[in-house]
């Protein structure tokens, strides 16, 4: 009885010591593996200069501002002048007092310029210069919604690579550590659940390390499809998250500088100007264009009379008083406002949101010392070690494992969710609050 009690006392002091260790290597700062000191704007920079460079759709936007730029122009031209000719012979009956009739030649000619009334012309200018308006501030919303997307996929990009690493490296010492249990003889029944507990665990291991390939591939591919590459296109994978994230404004300065400089705000104002132009040049339709031109007219009979002269034409503005369409055009505006209205909710809405998430995934982050990780993954190997030596049991050696994968994807994650945030709120305030 006394011998089980010393060896039961030596054993809880083994696990002691030993858990003693790992705490220290746990809060110690050595690191095994790659240090992770790259600043994030520069490599981000590159990445999105090169989007904006190999992205096809961009120019797409680019056309529209030139078609934009071809209607201004066109507004401005005059219609072509038209010409309009008579000519054919002519007969004239006898009158009472004189019986011989006369036959002759008649000839006219007229050129007619049609011009707008005044005023036309400018609206209709007016109206195509809010079209290029509208063109440019597309391209510049595509290009910082293009920035974020680059910015999200570059960050899941390296930490999937980075999770990939973990999973794998405790795939590796599990894998090693079955062997080694396989090996000894005289495992013991102990030794025989153990040498089962891990190899269940391994399954689960062999899942995560299986998304996080899974996810490396299919965030490569979507990147590669942004910048204009293969599919397959290798990457640089080293976009690290910084230690320190920037300050974030309050709610109430986000939404002052998104209401003044937000780039679907600002289309929407645009959108209720060009729908009062539109409805101007509607109503600008009831007064009728006229032409003005010289003619020429000549008639050869028993006589040669010849004379030319100003001519002018215009329409009558009788029946047709455009309504139909000057209440489309009322109807167009007031769509505009509303659409104004919805938009600026749902910026609102967005800008709200994702402040919560950049100042809740900050948080976390500003909790967990910067070296976390590298000092699970180094108590993870000291767990190992001492397992082989007896000193821990297999829960102790397969939990740290687990605490070290899943601490690495959550953290990780928080990282993601803080880019990402930050890059929308800066899409959200049209590029920036510094402004």
């Amino acid at each position: 009885m006394k011998k089980t009690s010393i060896r039961s006392l030596f054993i809880s002091s083994c696990r002691r010591i030993s858990i003693l260790w790992i705490t220290f290597f746990f809060n110690s700062s050595f690191l095994i593996g790659q240090s992770e000191n790259l600043h994030f704007p520069l490599a981000i920079q590159k990445l999105v200069e090169e989007a904006y460079q190999r992205n096809p759709e961009i120019l797409y936007y680019q056309a529209a501002i030139e078609a934009a730029k071809g209607q201004s122009i066109q507004a401005k031209i005059l219609p072509y002048p038209e010409i309009v000719g008579y000519a054919g012979p002519w007969f004239s009956s006898p009158g009472q007092e004189n019986g011989a009739g006369a036959t002759g030649f008649y000839q006219e000619y007229e050129i007619v310029q049609p011009f707008f009334f005044p005023g036309k012309m400018n609206i209709l200018k007016a109206i195509s210069d809010k079209d290029g308006e509208l063109a440019r501030l597309w391209l510049d919303q595509f290009k910082l919604s293009l920035r974020a997307q680059v910015v999200s996929l570059a960050y899941q990009l390296s930490a999937a690579e980075l999770n990939a690493k973990a999973t794998m490296e405790v795939l590796n010492q599990s894998k090693e550590l079955i062997e080694f249990l396989e090996k000894r003889p005289k495992i013991g029944i102990q030794g025989l659940l153990d040498l089962r507990i891990i190899q269940g665990s391994l399954v689960d291991f062999q899942r995560m390390n299986r998304e996080q390939e899974q996810l490396k591939k299919s965030v490569l591919s979507q990147l590669n499809a942004i910048l204009g590459y293969p599919p397959d296109h290798p990457l640089s994978q080293n976009i690290l998250a910084p230690e320190q994230w920037p300050a974030v404004p309050s709610l109430e300065t986000l939404l002052e500088s998104a209401s003044k400089h937000n780039l679907f705000i600002q289309m929407r104002r645009i959108e209720i100007e060009k729908a009062a132009k539109v409805i101007d040049a509607a109503k600008f339709v009831n007064i009728p264009d006229f032409g003005l031109g010289p003619y020429f007219v000549q008639e050869k009979g028993t006589n040669n009379n010849i004379g030319p002269g100003v001519i002018f034409t215009s329409g009558l503005p009788l029946w047709n008083q455009n309504r139909g369409n000057i209440i489309s055009s009322e109807a167009r505006k007031d769509q505009a406002v509303s659409m104004f209205a919805s938009t600026w909710r749902s910026i609102q809405s967005s800008i709200n949101t994702r402040l919560e998430v950049y100042r809740q995934a900050t948080d976390l982050l500003s909790k967990v010392p910067p070296s976390l990780l590298d000092r699970l993954r180094s108590a993870a190997y000291l767990a190992e070690r001492q397992y082989r030596l007896g000193a821990i049991p297999v829960q102790t050696f397969l939990e740290m494992q687990r605490q070290y994968v899943s601490s690495a994807i959550t953290l990780r994650t928080a990282q993601i969710d803080a880019a990402t945030a930050l890059y929308d709120l800066q899409t959200l305030t049209g590029g920036g609050w510094s402004k």
